[in-house]
């Protein structure tokens, strides 16, 4: 009799969980692999894997799987067995969109196996979350409860704490954002206190990018027993380069820099024109594009000019320029009104909804470019961007 084959990480879920992940994949990444082989094992585990790594849906697939196939608590206010944690807001607003596609897929195929589909809630409380919606989830709380540290801390300290009697997983992502700051040791002493109202502490689940100390991310993740790391090896790749968009600093073309008074006249010239030129060069030369800038004056208006020359560039017809050159982009944000083709703006003062369309336009391809200032939180799910300048 040969030698039975070795026995595969996802091979531990139930059919509907496989045959969705096969489906949809086409094999699990290193950490996946790591992740589900240590998390077998009712272990406390941290996965240290850069991004891109499959590290959220490694946690989050594991804990989907025994919420399908386990029927909620008789008593509905333990009904959340699940808590995700970010210190990113809008990284929480990212996993509860992205848990869509397994929830779905999970249920599609119970129901092609002729299983049970699977009833799992999801619901998202943070600073943005209405107090109707707050309410809502104390009283019926969801399967998954995905928070920020700081709503955490709120809900422990008031009677919504009761909603959380039932958590059993906890996972905190980005773990090495906060470990070592005091938003961490904050975070820490809120995890003990949750700890405090459980009938058994919940295991919890560490997702990092790299990092070090490993052993001491550990420690901060489960300071009280030892937890698991999975760290599979990865190489760093860098690709570095000093772009010019001009072939002599010394002598500079384009539009001069006018003065205070707004007078263009005796001014030195800019290379901002050429920068703008650049920058509209490698958006048309990508999919996708964010665009960092430091200020939200700024970023207006790198905005209005990248999509000025885009409408140049398709008609052949010029725009009148109300504006001085960029280096002077501490003025009025105001420019000629070209439509939004190419980019546009994401800032403190754009409002929420704003915020979430161009984020979503931009994930979806419909929009080429997103000027931003650190409104755009770095770690958020962005799909597949081309390019980041």
């Amino acid at each position: 009799m040969g030698d039975m084959a070795p026995a595969r990480p996802l091979d531990a879920f139930s059919p509907a969980t496989r045959s969705w992940f096969s489906s949809a994949f086409s094999a699990p990444t290193a950490a996946q692999e790591g992740a589900w082989s240590a998390l077998a094992e009712e272990t406390d585990v941290l996965v240290v894997a850069p991004t891109g790594s499959g590290k959220t849906l490694a946690a989050f697939l594991a804990s989907l799987d025994r919420l399908a196939s386990q029927p909620p608590p008789a008593d509905p206010l333990r009904r959340c067995r699940v808590l995700y944690v970010s210190p990113l807001k809008a990284l929480a607003v990212d996993v509860e969109r992205n848990l869509r596609s397994p929830l779905t897929g999970i249920r599609q195929e119970a129901a092609r196996l002729g299983q049970p589909e699977p009833d799992v809630r999801v619901a998202i409380r943070s600073g943005d979350t209405p107090a109707v919606e707050r309410r809502s989830i104390a009283r019926r709380p969801p399967d998954i409860l995905i928070t920020t540290p700081e709503s955490l801390f709120l809900m422990l300290t008031s009677a919504a704490r009761e909603s959380l009697r039932g958590v059993e997983t906890v996972i905190l992502d980005e773990v090495h954002a906060v470990a070592g700051t005091k938003r961490g040791a904050h975070l820490a002493l809120s995890l003990e206190r949750l700890d405090e109202l459980l009938d058994r502490p919940a295991r919890r689940i560490g997702l990092s990018a790299t990092v070090r100390p490993v052993a001491e991310v550990a420690r901060f993740l489960s300071p009280r027993r030892s937890a698991r790391v999975v760290q599979p090896p990865a190489d760093k790749r860098f690709d570095l380069r000093v772009v010019v968009p001009v072939e002599d600093m010394g002598e500079l073309g384009g539009s001069p820099v006018a003065d205070a008074a707004g007078a263009a006249d005796g001014g030195k010239p800019s290379i901002w024109p050429s920068v703008e030129e650049r920058i509209t060069d490698l958006v048309q030369a990508h999919r996708s594009t964010i665009v960092f800038v430091n200020s939200r004056r700024l970023a207006e208006r790198l905005c209005n000019r990248l999509n000025e020359i885009a409408h140049e560039r398709a008609t052949g017809e010029s725009l009148p320029e109300v504006h001085g050159p960029a280096e002077l982009m501490g003025g009025s944000g105001a420019g000629s009104g070209a439509p939004a083709v190419l980019a546009r703006a994401h800032h403190g003062s754009v409002s929420k909804e704003q915020r979430a369309q161009v984020e979503e336009q931009l994930k979806s391809g419909l929009l080429p470019a997103v000027v931003a200032t650190s409104s755009l939180e770095l770690g958020i799910d962005m799909g597949s961007v081309d390019l980041v300048v």
